[in-house]
């Protein structure tokens, strides 16, 4: 199953290189892991990331969302993850919902909160939450 994670990662990262889409950047600090994420651009009416989570066990995630409010100030979305930790061998499907605030002139940097329940295949169900930063290179 890590395989099949791991060519979708690459494909969706051969997509975002063919399309000449505007990249994202991102840090954000959850309450189960620390994740440094890019992506497509998130003011899109859809978009993906794909996130390496650092710390104890390293894992990967991709994250597919659908903006549902687009605002040059804010956008509020919800979506999908796929992911799985390096110290678990299953994988884990999330259902995030949240909300990017871009405070200032320059619309190219915003704050992300984002919450998600996680339900992994070998564990409990779980529920994550955390903000972080996100830089859109256009």
């Amino acid at each position: 199953m890590k395989k099949i994670v791991l060519f979708s990662m690459v494909m969706f990262f051969m997509a975002v290189l063919e399309s000449q889409a505007q990249i994202s950047a991102g840090v954000y600090r959850l309450s189960s892991a620390t994740f440094a994420s890019i992506g497509t651009d998130p003011d899109n009416q859809m978009f993906g990331e794909a996130r390496v989570s650092t710390g104890r066990n390293v894992g990967i995630e991709g994250t597919f969302g659908y903006n549902f409010v687009r605002r040059d100030e804010v956008n509020f979305y919800s979506g999908f993850h796929l992911g799985t930790d390096g110290g678990d061998p299953g994988f884990y499907l999330g259902v995030p919902l949240g909300v990017l605030v871009k405070p200032f002139a320059s619309k190219n940097f915003g704050f992300l909160m984002e919450a998600s329940p996680i339900f992994p295949t070998e564990r409990r169900n779980f529920f994550r939450a955390g903000i972080g930063l996100k830089y859109t290179f256009r």
